[in-house]
């Protein structure tokens, strides 16, 4: 949001919640963060899946951006073979200037949800820029692992 302060979501409120119990807990928080919201990207990933029906991995990527965009997120996605390059410059969990770390555990909700999505098992997360680490931008590459 821009001119002034931003209200507060569900997402928004789990981000600061996060932010805090790291601040106060430590890195101790971080796998529970993985596994909580690991689980719930599962669950919205099923429902999706069933719901878009997408035809693969390049598919199930530009419903996921449209779906981003649509969704108030500002996000561009350029698919190669088994590789998105995405971008963004909004974290809906108002994660801006708090910790790389806490943006990586969150991104367990979205890597869980693409892997379901575009039935990529090992669907792997490369964060290159944050904005919870200070960036101007959110960069990153989703992957298919090689064997």
């Amino acid at each position: 949001m821009s001119g002034g302060k931003r209200r507060i979501n569900m997402q928004s409120l789990h981000g600061k919640l996060c932010a805090s119990l790291y601040e106060q807990l430590g890195e101790a928080v971080l796998p529970i963060f993985v596994e909580t919201y690991g689980e719930y990207g599962r669950e919205i990933g099923s429902g999706l899946k069933k719901k878009w029906k997408p035809e693969g991995f390049e598919s199930a990527m530009i419903s996921f951006i449209k779906m981003c965009n649509d969704g108030g997120m500002p996000s561009d996605v350029c698919v190669t073979g088994k590789t998105a390059q995405v971008t963004g410059t909004f974290c809906p969990f108002g994660l801006e200037n708090t910790d790389y770390k806490i943006c990586e555990a969150l991104m367990s909700m979205d890597v869980e949800m693409l892997k379901i999505l575009t039935g990529e098992e090992k669907l792997g997360l490369r964060i290159e820029k944050t904005l919870a680490a200070g960036d101007d931008e959110c960069r990153m590459t989703y992957f298919v692992e090689e064997e």
